[in-house]
């Protein structure tokens, strides 16, 4: 591996470090602890500023008005904004309009990007990823996928049921994965208008933790037409191109989530060198010492792993493996970070008073999206029992 830092990148990262202590931490006040949304007004505002400041959709190429970042320096940059939950936002690259850029890019055609991708750049808009859907429906078995398109002349009428579709209130479009005729071979990615006759977003489900733009929505789609200009390029291809969308996906999570770990410690950190108890202060005792350097190690960890995966992927290699390890490894080590924050910050942790049982709530989603820690773990093992990893 190659995990040099040119000296562009790290300015790069210097610069979203900046952002999140100058402009995304203080506007955290204005953020809905129970909704995770802020006014809109404040929302365009800072947007602005980061356009100002070169972070927009920094994980573009730069003909697309990003940076020109690979993986791994999407990594250090990510991991920058990640410090705060509102920065990825401001800065357009948040789940899952950053994923859906990155599968865009790669599939649409010219049509599709005018209609679809270029909008989404531009911030104007938002999307979602309609996979899940109820029981007996796909989950973590994409295998048991319910939701079929029937092909009628130049269009396809879908019908499905789908929820925990990140997003999908407020958005313009969804990326749906759908059977074609049936047939699990043929399943397809659709992009469909939320305004299309027949679909109708039922619900924002409630969940623990804020619900963020768009929330986590209910859908249902009944005879939906949908032109087969519409298919994400080919029909058969929707799990070749869900896998192009979910394994950078997955690491961008890992990366926010690293940085969100950090901001968690430092928040613990600044109350421990400042609380006096037992004749000290509470960081001058060893327990709590201890518990710092069991996340700097578990942190340090995740972040190594995750430049791994990055730095395979961007060579053109097979990176399941390694996206796994680091999604396991992450998810996992970011709920115990602010769990041993909040019990260094005691009492106070526990409080609105910071922002940690905010952080909380949220990172508990973590070890279930994008396939939970368990299916992660059966992958794993699977590879190294078979032999087509090495230990």
């Amino acid at each position: 591996m190659d995990l040099s830092i040119p000296k562009e990148l790290d300015g790069i990262r210097a610069k979203a470090k900046a952002f999140v202590d100058e402009i995304a931490i203080p506007a955290e006040d204005h953020y809905d602890y129970d909704h995770g949304r802020m006014p809109e007004t404040i929302v365009q505002k800072l947007r602005e500023e980061a356009k100002k400041r070169g972070l927009w959709t920094a994980h573009l190429p730069k003909s697309e008005g990003g940076l020109g970042l690979d993986l791994v320096g999407t990594a250090l940059v990510f991991s920058e904004l990640g410090r705060s939950p509102i920065a990825p936002y401001l800065c357009n690259c948040d789940a899952p309009d950053e994923g859906n850029m990155h599968l865009l890019h790669l599939a649409a055609n010219e049509e599709q990007k005018k209609k679809y991708y270029h909008p989404l750049v531009e911030g104007k808009i938002r999307s979602g990823f309609a996979m899940t859907e109820p029981p007996p429906g796909a989950g973590s078995d994409p295998t048991t996928l319910s939701t079929n398109a029937e092909k009628d002349g130049d269009h396809y009428i879908l019908n499905g049921h789908k929820w925990y579709c990140t997003g999908a209130n407020g958005a313009s479009f969804l990326i749906v994965m759908s059977k074609v005729n049936d047939s699990f071979r043929r399943t397809s990615m659709f992009l469909v208008p939320t305004d299309a006759p027949g679909y109708t977003m039922v619900q924002e489900i409630g969940v623990l933790g804020s619900h963020g733009p768009g929330g986590h929505c209910e859908l249902k789609f009944e005879n939906v037409k949908v032109h087969e200009s519409q298919v994400l390029g080919k029909i058969g291809e929707g799990f070749r191109l869900s896998q192009e969308r979910l394994g950078p996906a997955r690491l961008t999570h890992c990366m926010r989530w690293i940085g969100l770990a950090r901001r968690s410690m430092e928040i613990a950190r600044e109350y421990a060198i400042k609380r006096e108890l037992f004749g000290g202060k509470l960081s001058d005792h060893q327990g709590i010492q201890w518990m710092f350097a069991e996340s700097s190690l578990e942190i340090e960890s995740g972040f190594l792993l995750t430049l791994k995966a990055a730095d395979i992927l961007r060579k053109g290699g097979d990176a399941r493996q390694a996206v796994s390890l680091a999604k396991w490894q992450v998810s996992e080590t970011l709920n115990k970070c602010i769990d041993r924050a909040i019990q260094i910050c005691g009492s106070h942790g526990f409080s609105r008073y910071l922002k940690l049982e905010l952080f909380y709530r949220d990172a508990r989603a973590a070890r279930i999206a994008d396939g939970p820690t368990e299916t992660h773990k059966m992958v794993i093992g699977r590879n190294l029992i078979s032999g087509k990893e090495s230990f």
